[in-house]
């Protein structure tokens, strides 16, 4: 069996790394080919520097000053860019008019880059809206372009008096179990005034609000009711904190849709607060009621999935109480998992058996077959998939080494990219513009040009993108463009050593393997200095906001307003918490590490009632994100450990067992 991401030609010893790019011909040349690259020091240095003086000027309100840097970037890539951001800046400092349409218009048909188009037209959008001009707003809402503002329009038809009772779209909007913008919340409840709603309608949001586990906005319905239906709705909101008396109650002991759409739902939450006894009761009556299929299955799998989150002994029962859907890999999955934890070694082999074919070709299964096969007295079956695994460089493949003792196979295999291929991506205009911003200092712009440019290209212009994005030294895309290639062993572009003396320097004051913090940026930000997360994180080390202000309080300084993009700041603060980590959890690399991802919080809950091999609990760990980010975190640490030093020390001798939770 050909486990992925294995290379397909032989592997000899361990190489040492090599930082060129061979160009399509002989690798001595490769160096020289290189320097005839376009080089960013070279090339548009004036028209940048006059590019970001206009955009000063344009802020500081010097009009005749831009205009005049303006005309002198005719020809220059970042030009439109600046056309842009002056009416932007225009339409929100002035009411917008027709006039300002037809500049909109007029732009659109000057450039052809859609994202500026896009972010003028929802500006011009958000603007008229602002002002009330609805009937402006509709007009550029139906441009090509626009943003879809559906709670907008419906303020706008309204306001006009196309609207008088709910079309679809409002009464879609209206169905939905969620708090909805100002803009169009009072219009929505005079619609639902204005219109006759059917029975249909009303139990469709009740049910939206049910499976939304938000009964409060069930609760306005309720005089829309029968005497009967309003009692159990009532009944409902106010079990839902508390499920177990409604549930236990004889309230319920009919079958009817309702009641089945109440149980369903109580039973699930009720799981929350106490699992088994939730199970138990929804074992006990699952069969008194005529549940359609898919409602049967998400309650049963709701319950089970929640106690293998848990770690539950349980769990591995419950989750084979019931028939899995075949397209449910996540269950499949969690089957093997809780197999895992109780090391329960045929259970572990028959669950993989049971994943698709593509899926027991990843080598976290088949390390994990490999295990097993071991553990069951079958060592040659078991060195066979070691063998082919240690040829990986992955978390898996160097697990698969440390068994048969072996050296890791890291070293550097380069990009062999085509020297037209090479120029022709070179003269992308997105690329061009990429390049540009980044220099300019707007980053953000330069990843949205580059990512535009990814799509639907061939391995070859990936590989000859990542080429070019690690010369113009755009190492974030660089990063990104060669991880959609299938040579992971590009290391030099892959796993670029970044930020060297503030990690040397980070590493010594707060006395941390350095290739650990490589390992935790590189999987945190892949280098990307001004990133910011969904979450709030922000930089190279991902660093929330109040974590920031508490590792700052432990340094002393209680009124700590710095800047988390500070590569320097950043990558100190994010040290010193994963020394801070370290000490919490008594050196153990695996545990801070988890713990630097999901919180020391979580790590408590996760720890068992006995002391469990460290792969096992890495591979059990309940959060999918938490799970990868461990695995790769202890790889790419070993990667730039190679990167350093020209040599790894085993990962196993850093999977310390983890221990039994203290409350045991």
């Amino acid at each position: 069996m050909i486990y992925k991401n294995r290379k397909s030609r032989p592997i000899g010893a361990v190489a040492a790394l090599c930082a060129c790019v061979t160009l399509g011909m002989g690798s001595a040349d490769a160096n020289n080919a290189k320097l005839s690259l376009v080089d960013p020091n070279f090339v548009f240095v004036a028209e940048r520097e006059r590019f970001v003086e206009a955009r000063k000027a344009l802020a500081s309100g010097s009009v005749e000053e831009f205009d005049r840097l303006y005309a002198s970037l005719e020809g220059y890539p970042l030009q439109p860019y600046l056309a842009q951001e002056k009416l932007f800046r225009q339409w929100g400092k002035d009411r917008p008019d027709s006039q300002s349409i037809a500049e909109l218009e007029a732009f659109a048909k000057e450039h052809d880059q859609n994202h500026l188009v896009r972010k003028l037209t929802r500006r011009l959008q958000n603007r008229f809206a602002d002002t009330e001009q609805w009937q402006s707003f509709l007009r550029v809402s139906n441009f090509r372009r626009a943003t879809s503002m559906p709670c907008t329009e419906i303020r706008a038809k309204f306001e006009l008096g196309q609207l008088k009772k709910f079309d679809q779209t409002s009464l879609d909007l209206w169905l939905k179990p969620k708090k909805h913008p100002e803009m169009c919340r009072d219009v929505l409840a005079k619609l639902e005034v204005a219109s006759t709603l059917s029975v249909i309608n009303i139990w469709e949001k009740i049910y939206a609000a049910m499976e939304a586990n938000k009964p409060e906005f069930a609760e306005p319905l309720l005089n829309y009711l029968a005497s009967a239906d309003r009692a159990k709705v009532r009944r409902w909101i106010e079990s839902v904190k508390k499920p177990q008396s409604f549930l236990l109650s004889d309230e319920l002991a009919k079958d009817t849709v309702l009641n089945r759409r109440i149980i369903a739902h109580l039973v699930v939450e009720w799981s929350r607060e106490d699992t088994t006894a939730a199970m138990n009761h929804w074992l006990s009556i699952r069969d008194d009621y005529v549940f359609f299929s898919d409602r049967y299955y998400n309650t049963h799998r709701a319950i089970a999935m929640r106690s293998a989150y848990r770690r539950m002994p349980e769990a591995q029962e419950w989750l084979y109480t019931f028939k899995a859907k075949p397209e449910d890999l996540e269950l499949q999955e969690w089957r093997i998992r809780t197999a895992l934890l109780a090391e329960d070694w045929q259970a572990i082999l028959r669950g993989i058996k049971e994943l698709p074919i593509e899926e027991q070709q990843e080598d976290h299964w088949a390390y994990w077959e490999a295990r097993a096969l071991q553990r069951l007295g079958q060592p040659a079956e078991a060195k066979a998939i070691y063998e082919e695994l240690a040829e990986l460089q992955s978390y898996h493949g160097f697990l698969s080494a440390d068994r048969l003792e072996r050296d890791y196979l890291i070293y550097d295999d380069p990009f062999v990219v085509d020297r037209g291929l090479l120029d022709e991506v070179a003269a992308a205009p997105e690329l061009i513009r990429a390049r540009e911003f980044h220099f300019a200092e707007l980053p953000h712009e330069s990843r949205r040009e580059w990512n535009s440019w990814l799509s639907d290209k061939s391995a070859d212009e990936l590989a000859a993108g990542a080429v070019l994005a690690s010369h113009w030294s755009l190492y974030d895309r660089a990063i990104f463009t060669a991880g959609k290639t299938e040579q992971k062993r590009a290391i030099s572009v892959r796993f670029p050593v970044l930020y060297r003396p503030e990690v040397a320097k980070a590493a010594a004051k707060h006395r941390i393997d350095p290739a650990w913090i490589f390992g935790v940026m590189r999987r945190e930000s892949a280098y990307i200095r001004d990133i910011k997360s969904g979450a709030g994180a922000v930089g190279l080390m991902q660093l929330m906001p109040n974590t920031a202000k508490y590792v700052a309080k432990l340094q002393g300084d209680k009124n700590w307003r710095g800047d988390l993009t500070n590569a320097s700041t950043n990558i100190n603060f994010g040290a010193f918490y994963l020394r801070h980590v370290m000490d919490k959890f008594e050196d153990h690399q695996v545990l801070a590490t988890a713990s630097y991802n999901a919180g020391p919080h979580r790590i408590d809950k996760w720890l068992g009632n006995r002391t469990q091999d460290a792969d096992i609990w890495i591979d059990t760990i309940p959060f999918t994100e938490t799970r990868r980010y461990v695995r790769a975190v202890m790889a790419y640490a070993a990667i730039y450990e190679f990167h350093l030093t020209g040599e790894s020390s085993r990962l196993s001798t850093k999977l310390r067992p983890i221990p039994a939770s203290p409350d045991v």
